[in-house]
């Protein structure tokens, strides 16, 4: 509201110098990474998906899980591993001399920013792709078999024309991913609406310009919200509890598949990983850790305040509307809440602070306030999508038990809900948590002075070309963020 209420107000003389030469830019250089990310994870994303769903090949079970290892690594923490790896101290270019030749590789293009984006995004599509033919009914595979279809058949004409409305949703993720991201674009040098964003506000001090920027994303996310919720009138879910009978790959080609999975795993989560390893053991020292270390407690003391905060108003609101199901504001509001996911933390950021500023300029930058409420804002539809979730799996009999028994609403919640709901509310505070942890644009705007998480620590040795003392920043965050895939495999399950 105050984006899109600062907009009508300002200025557009003020903006007719760099206004109409920036956007041209901005759309062209977001419009790409967008197309680009979104076909590659499609592609990576399907297919192993595809593959453990339907095929039983060695180390299938394994793969389940480990596919999503990938979305455990931010993607400017990605950006900064394989820039080290191909650089002229890197290891690819030292081998390469060791063979005799020296290649020079550069991949801080847009190519290499979709290579390093999508790499640790498609587990967003590989996780809607899986739940999708998982949910599938078996007997249309087994129906299209017998009519002498080939599986690569069934899968084009059958497969995925119904799964495509919940793999839709994934690849909507991933947009908002690639729209939100600012460690990438900035450190491979390449002006999208996110360092647009920063660059009037942080840079040059023109809130005016951020807000119009913030407005575009604003209007283009609205979009894509409208698109998602039209492509889903159309999901079409089975209900029968069918025994899925998986397809044999021929003795000769079932390390095939293994390979085929191994591949994305081994280039967005293995390669990164070893060579934060490696630089730790180089460049770390015991003060290095000591300041990550310091950090991580800055890490965690939002992220306890803004996953407690989003948890409880989770509880309220899912509550509510399990005691008020058949008003009219069951339906809206929790729509309304979860709109600060599809939001660019960029774009929240911007909004607060035009409403910090409206409110008194004199508060900006003066505490942690303003980074929770953006991280409730931002992260609520993570704790509410579970939360809410985990109360429809309770049966209405117990509410009826409870009432029957002279008890009221808020006695049933804190004796019967709350308990029962335990281990799915301390899902949704982890997966929060990780969350908070991985945000680096919103973190940037909003944090006081002298005020650093990991990810902005990470960030800003990066960014002073000393990228081997943002390991140790680097190893904490990854380890923290894999904490989610045990929860995130059960969940499809």
């Amino acid at each position: 509201m105050f984006v899109v209420s600062n907009s009508l107000s300002i200025d557009i003389e003020s903006l007719q110098e760099s206004f109409p030469r920036l956007l041209p830019l901005y759309v062209k250089n977001t419009s790409l990474l967008l197309i680009g990310v979104c076909v590659v994870s499609l592609t990576i994303g399907v297919g192993t998906a595809w593959l453990v769903t339907i095929y039983d090949f060695p180390f299938r079970n394994q793969f389940e899980w480990i596919l999503i290892l990938p979305l455990s690594i931010p993607t400017f923490i990605n950006a900064i591993a394989y820039v080290g790896l191909t650089d002229y101290a890197g290891p690819i270019r030292i081998i390469l001399r060791w063979l005799g030749t020296d290649l020079y590789i550069d991949i801080m293009d847009h190519s290499g920013a979709v290579f390093v984006m999508a790499l640790v995004l498609y587990p967003y599509v590989y996780v809607a792709a899986r739940s999708a033919f998982i949910l599938q009914s078996a007997s249309l595979i087994e129906v299209s078999r017998s009519l002498g279809q080939s599986m690569s058949k069934t899968f084009v004409r059958i497969c995925m024309p119904l799964s495509w409305p919940i793999i839709f949703s994934g690849l909507i993720l991933v947009v908002m991913e690639v729209l939100n991201d600012y460690g990438v674009v900035h450190y491979f040098g390449i002006p999208t609406f996110t360092t647009g964003i920063f660059r009037a506000w942080l840079a040059l001090g023109d809130l005016q310009t951020a807000i119009m920027l913030s407005l575009v994303v604003l209007l283009f996310v609205l979009f894509l919200v409208f698109l998602d919720s039209i492509i889903q009138r159309n999901k079409k879910i089975s209900n029968e509890n069918e025994d899925r009978i998986l397809s044999r790959v021929p003795f000769k080609l079932k390390w095939i598949p293994f390979f085929i999975c191994l591949l994305p795993v081994f280039f967005g989560f293995i390669v990164p990983v070893g060579q934060m390893i490696w630089w730790s053991i180089l460049a770390s020292t015991i003060e290095i850790w000591l300041q990550s270390i310091r950090f991580m407690g800055n890490t965690s003391i939002l992220g306890l305040l803004s996953g407690t905060t989003v948890v409880l108003l989770a509880i309220v609101l899912s509550y509510s509307n399990r005691l008020s199901s058949k008003r009219w504001y069951s339906k809206s509001f929790p729509k309304l809440s979860m709109m600060g996911y599809a939001m660019p933390g960029a774009v929240v950021g911007i909004g607060i602070v035009t409403c910090i500023v409206w409110l008194n300029p004199d508060w900006i930058y003066s505490g942690i306030i303003a980074l929770v409420f953006g991280y409730s804002a931002r992260f609520f539809a993570v704790g509410y999508g579970q939360t809410d979730s985990g109360f429809e799996k309770i049966p209405s009999q117990f509410d009826d038990a409870a009432s029957s028994l002279g008890k009221n609403s808020f006695t049933s919640l804190i004796k019967i809900h709350l308990p029962i709901l335990k281990p799915v509310l301390m899902g949704a505070f982890i997966l929060v948590f990780v969350d908070i942890a991985k945000e680096l644009p919103l973190t940037l705007i909003l944090r006081p002075f002298n005020f650093e998480t990991l990810a902005t620590n990470a960030f800003q040795y990066a960014k002073d070309e000393m990228a081997p003392r943002a390991a140790s920043s680097s190893l904490l965050i990854i380890f923290v963020s894999s904490i989610p895939v045990y929860f995130l495999n059960r969940i499809i399950k």
